[in-house]
């Protein structure tokens, strides 16, 4: 990054250096030909290299969804919990309010910049767009010529180009009525480096700061990006930048102590239970004696204003706690008797955070192209990247997490247009090493001990986690099992070959990719993991270290029926990898089979003004369950529907249909378990899991089903809504006022496997308005104008027996943009 600032400096002084000029000229004008249009419609651009050469949309039979630079603008895409606005197969789910990675098709996908995988980055800090112009949305596994990442599908980050045409930049400051401000600073121009070779770059630089809907939780960042694009020499194509980000929070866990009567009128269990602080863990929760008794406690003057308007006070159990403190608790009489849990209403904003409570992260990637295509026939490619991701979190509820990553990864491959007729194809080899740390302390987790309704936060509800220690103790990592305490480091070695054929005039092609893939992985027990064994962490490190190999394919084809409308198939089969929330791997499980077919009809009618598609596609794979230790054979069915049209100069409308269905094929392993409220008001001090006071006494009705619960049979995945429809429209007055709107219209859908509790469908509507001029764009975006109550999915296994998220109310987004 400093030699790209030092070369920008130097602009200056080459001005009067005109020896290169012919060469700049003509650099600028080959750049700024290939350079990524500004349009809405998908069909006006190539997708970036899937299947050998780039391409139209229209010829790669996949499902594929594109945001150009005006769709991210237009819809104020700023983040992958935004993808969610556009696109079929595009859905969200509160996964602790950091979203790292993008869910796609119902399960989770792995992200790429300029076709290379980045480290894997579930939770660990939202995926910056600091860098990025514009996004590929992939639905599927990754070709083979990829290296292998989720089953989903994935978002490839096409990285800010430089300025070819001019010397040019902008200045954008956002806020929003939250208190969230946002600034961007943009700045690049082409230039001259010694005089001779021409170049252009670009530097952009984001920071954020304020406060969100949400209370006490907080979304600040800094985002430095550069790139720089030179031709050394004739044919031959230098394009290389890099980005750090600096990332400062705390998660998002939502609504504790979920049930149907808090969603459906925000009557939420209060309480907390006795007092359990010691002096030994620091004056907080004796982290031990959790479970010990987690009935939940009413102090005395709350319990008797309360309490008679929800039952007997008489039946309650009144005591004097340890800290000083009249209670009434309890009982199972209480309710027996026919009392029920008191409650208070809660609003969306209050949330389970802690001012104290951080996520920070810093992470900075490096990528660089060189091309050489001085012969048309044949273009030689040579790709890189290279990232350094940390991660720290701490919440006070009880969980901890520390995460190191470092990746360097490298391909070559070779295009030929010329060898066989009708026939371009790629071969190539790469390799990829990947070192991570990962540690987490989940062990215990009672999210529900918190009253969040309470103005101050009770040290009864803190507990030490992570790299704290009780006096004389050891830290909290040591509690170990499979997927929480990981280190490992990953080799990959790959060769591959994709490629494409046509016939019949060009109206029939044959896609397909291979890719043989050899992976070598050493497993172990970080060092900072206090209180285990020599021979645990030998036995840990002989059963998860080892080496696999695995080989890629897919076979499609694609058939023009008519001017413009085509009909594709496609089938792939072969590994993808998922690791762990923080990277590491704990072993050959980390590795999962996969299998896709997808169908569909894609077409572009009406002088290329409409274009529309459709796909039909079903998919199976083990998706690795970190808290489990194991892979999970699942499979997911669905149809999307996308269209863009162009109705005028003036007017475009963007819309889609979704409808989708993923489910787990064998019984279901840990997890949390549905509570009522009464069973909040009973055992809420502790986490719900079966194997806590719950479990113990209500053995037939939990252990029973615990697997397979008789609402859902078939084991149908909650989370994110199963249809929705979305429709943006913009319109163009011609004089620099302009227009845009849409809806989101999704189903009801169930928040936990057990079908306990239902979110209500949605009707989110947005609104927006913009005025430009050459130097200036002012604009106002409302979303959910209409103040829609919806909510968010949590994770299905873990956290949606747990958890609960409100969305944000109305929300008005203001910018000013100044472009010089």
């Amino acid at each position: 990054m400093s030699t790209l600032l030092a070369l920008i400096v130097s602009v200056t002084n080459l001005q009067g250096q005109d020896s290169g000029i012919p060469e700049l000229e003509s650099f600028i004008a080959d750049e700024s030909a290939s350079a990524l249009l500004n349009t809405v419609m998908p069909t006006e651009r190539e997708i970036s290299g899937l299947f050998s050469d780039a391409k139209s949309i229209l010829e790669i039979p996949r499902s594929i969804t594109l945001l150009s630079p005006e769709i991210l603008d237009q819809l104020n895409i700023k983040g992958l919990r935004d993808l969610e606005k556009v696109g079929a197969g595009t859905q969200a789910f509160n996964y602790y309010g950091v979203p790292g990675s993008p869910t796609i098709r119902g399960a989770r996908g792995g992200t790429y910049l300029n076709g290379m995988l980045r480290a894997y980055n579930r939770n660990e800090m939202p995926l910056s767009f600091g860098s990025l112009e514009a996004i590929e949305i992939v639905k599927g596994p990754a070709p083979a010529d990829f290296s292998p990442t989720l089953i989903g599908g994935f978002v490839n980050l096409i990285p800010k180009t430089p300025f070819f045409d001019e010397e040019k930049g902008s200045i954008e400051l956002q806020l929003d009525n939250w208190g969230r401000k946002t600034s961007t600073a943009d700045l690049g121009a082409p230039f001259l480096i010694s005089g001779e070779i021409p170049a252009a770059y670009r530097i952009s630089i984001t920071s954020q700061d304020g406060e969100s809907y949400y209370d006490d939780l907080s979304n600040d960042y800094t985002s430095v990006y550069g790139s720089i694009k030179f031709r050394p020499n004739k044919g031959v194509s230098v394009f290389m930048g890099g980005e750090y980000f600096d990332y400062k929070s705390n998660e998002n866990p939502g609504w504790n102590r979920p049930t149907q009567q808090l969603v459906d009128t925000g009557a939420y269990v209060i309480g907390e239970p006795q007092d359990i602080t010691s002096g030994i863990w620091r004056g907080t929760a004796a982290r031990r004696e959790i479970s010990a008794d987690p009935r939940l406690a009413l102090e005395r003057s709350v319990a008797e204003e309360l309490v008679p308007k929800f039952g007997n006070l008489e039946d309650m159990e009144f005591i004097t706690d340890s800290d000083g403190v009249e209670k009434y608790v309890y009982t199972s009489d209480y309710f027996a008797n026919g009392g029920s849990a008191v409650t208070r209403q809660l609003e969306g904003n209050v949330v389970l955070t802690d001012p104290s409570d951080f996520a920070d992260s810093t992470d900075t990637v490096l990528f660089a192209d060189i091309v050489m295509d001085s012969n048309p026939e044949r273009t030689v490619t040579i790709k890189g990247i290279a990232e350094f991701l940390e991660t720290e979190k701490s919440s006070s509820y009880g969980y901890a997490f520390a995460s190191e990553q470092t990746l360097f990864g490298a391909k070559m491959y070779v295009t030929e247009r010329g060898l066989i007729p009708n026939t371009s194809f790629s071969y190539g080899v790469g390799t990829r090493f990947h070192d991570a740390t990962q540690l987490q302390d989940y062990w215990d987790e009672p999210f529900s001990r918190r009253d969040i309704t309470e103005d101050e936060i009770s040290a009864n509800t803190i507990l030490l986690s992570g790299a704290q220690f009780p006096i004389g103790g050891n830290n909290q990592w040591g509690l170990f099992g499979v997927g929480g305490n990981s280190e490992s480091e990953l080799m990959q070695l790959s060769t591959f070959i994709n490629g494409q054929s046509k016939f019949m005039d060009d109206k029939l092609s044959f896609l397909g990719s291979a890719r043989f893939e050899y992976a070598d992985f050493d497993v172990k027990v970080p060092s900072e993991v206090d209180g285990l064994s020599a021979e645990t962490r030998f036995n840990y490190a002989n059963n998860g270290s080892g080496n696999t190999e695995y080989l890629n394919w897919n076979l499609g084809f694609n058939y023009e029926v008519a001017e413009g409308t085509y009909v594709y198939g496609n089938y792939q089969d072969g590994t993808s990898m998922d690791p762990s929330q923080g990277g590491a791997l704990v072993g050959e499980a980390n590795f999962a089979e996969n299998e896709m077919s997808e169908a569909g009809i894609k077409s572009s009618i009406i002088d290329g003004s409409l274009f529309a598609s459709i796909a039909f596609y079903n998919w199976e794979q083990s998706a690795f369950n970190g808290r489990a230790g194991s892979s999970e054979p699942l499979e997911g069915e669905g149809v999307e529907l996308e269209a863009t049209w162009i109705v005028s100069d003036s007017l475009k409308f963007i819309g889609s249909f979704t409808s989708q269905e993923v489910v787990r094929k064998t019984p279901l392993g840990f997890r949390t378990i549905p509570f009522s409220e009464q069973d909040w008001a009973m055992y809420g001090g502790e986490l719900n899991d079966p194997f806590g006071n719950a479990g113990f006494d209500g053995r037939d009705r939990y252990d029973r089903n615990f697997g397979t619960p008789p609402a859902n049979p078939n084991l149908v995945f909650p989370g994110p809504p199963e249809e929705i429809i979305k429709l943006f429209g913009i319109y163009d007055f011609q004089n620099g006022f302009e227009m845009s709107g849409g809806v989101r219209s999704q189903e009801e859908f169930f928040l936990d496997f057990d079908r306990q509790i239902v979110l209500p469908d949605a009707l989110i509507w947005s609104l927006g308005a913009k005025y430009s001029t050459n130097t200036w764009d002012v604009g106002v975006m409302v979303e959910n104008i209409t103040d829609e109550e919806y909510f968010i999915g949590a994770a299905p296994i873990f956290a949606a027996n747990t958890l609960v998220t409100k969305a944000p109310e109305q929300t008005f987004v203001f910018t000013f943009r100044y472009k010089f």
